[in-house]
């Protein structure tokens, strides 16, 4: 009984590495495609949006830019923190869909790559731990059966 259980430990383990290396997947060719069309700006925040947390407050910073058209717009960032990450007036760097200046992003690594990045390492992590904990039962069925 105790190595059915395992065995199905293994087998959810597998499952989750394959579906965040498939999430992980789906993250990075949405960053891709994005950045492929996308036009280089930089941005200056303005202000932040406070969003309360239990008993912590998260911060998304708004960001104004101007798109190579003159429009001025003014975007959130993707990442709520529990800091400000950037002073107020302070330039960052920004990418922005020319056909829909609202869609923009901060360029930068963490927003952009940490999502996929973590997806990788966990879908990596669960599949080594899934195939590591099946390797080990069918040893010690191996083993019972001898």
């Amino acid at each position: 009984m105790a190595f059915r259980i395992l065995d199905l430990a293994a087998r959810l383990l597998l499952a989750l590495g394959v579906g965040c290396l498939l999430l992980a997947g789906y993250l990075g060719w949405r960053t891709l495609s994005f950045s492929g069309a996308a036009i280089p700006v930089t941005g200056e925040v303005v202000s932040y949006r406070e969003i309360p947390d239990g008993n912590a407050t998260r911060y998304v910073p708004r960001i104004r830019f101007v798109t190579a058209t003159g429009e001025i717009v003014t975007v959130g960032g993707q990442l709520a923190a529990t800091s400000r990450r950037f002073p107020i007036g302070a330039k960052v760097p920004m990418v922005y869909d020319p056909r829909e200046p609202m869609h923009a992003r901060v360029a930068l690594f963490v927003d952009n790559w940490l999502g996929p990045c973590i997806a990788v390492v966990v879908g990596l992590v669960g599949m080594a731990g899934g195939l590591l904990v099946r390797r080990s039962v069918r040893r010690e069925l191996a083993k019972s059966r001898a």
